[in-house]
């Protein structure tokens, strides 16, 4: 018997109507009237949030950014431009917390970081650092953010009795020859006991 044109009787050709003819993927919401009515009101709205947030100094903005504002904080689309014009930074500044000890030693703690992924969460702990240090009115933060350095202290095992907020600076000097950057100087901005 010739294997070559034998055919096995149990492997039949497979019905044609049991055959997925349609080979556009599924799109989830998108593939309903309900869902693409959903997307699209979703989009129109984030759309109109973006452009309210760029539009000119107005009544109206103000008043589309009352309503938008805390939209695109919390999905990440809120722009601030402040730091490129008109007037962009020219120091270089962090935050860090130091823990004075019963014995006397100094536990120094910097803002949270990381690397990666993680950078974006890291510029709001810079962003929360320099709101700490630049707002008046941030004297809540300051308490708050040093209970928790005292916390994560005692965690360690550390016995605390003062917290330090201290801002490092260093100013950005113009390009050209010499060195691209001042002395690093120290300010303490918050300073506070430690009580039970």
């Amino acid at each position: 018997m010739d294997h070559e044109n034998s055919v096995d009787v149990d492997e039949a050709p497979p019905d044609e109507s049991s055959v997925d003819v349609d080979d556009e993927p599924t799109r989830g919401l998108a593939r309903t009237p309900w869902g693409r009515a959903v997307l699209s009101v979703f989009l129109v709205l984030t759309l109109a949030a973006v452009i309210s947030s760029v539009m000119p100094e107005s009544t109206l903005r103000d008043d589309l950014n009352g309503v938008a504002l805390p939209y695109l904080v919390a999905t990440g689309l809120d722009q601030r431009w402040g730091v490129f014009a008109p007037n962009p930074r020219q120091d270089t500044t962090f935050v860090s917390a130091r823990v004075v000890q019963a014995d006397g030693t100094v536990t120094v703690y910097p803002l949270p970081g990381g690397t990666g992924l993680s950078e974006y969460w890291d510029y709001r702990w810079l962003k929360y650092g320099e709101w700490m240090w630049t707002l008046r009115a941030a004297s809540t933060e300051r308490a708050t953010y040093a209970r928790w350095i005292v916390e994560r202290d005692r965690a360690a095992g550390g016995h605390p009795v003062r917290v330090i907020l201290m801002r490092h600076t260093r100013d950005s000097k113009p390009p050209g020859p010499g060195p691209d950057y001042g002395p690093w100087t120290d300010v303490t901005f918050y300073s506070s006991p430690v009580t039970s």
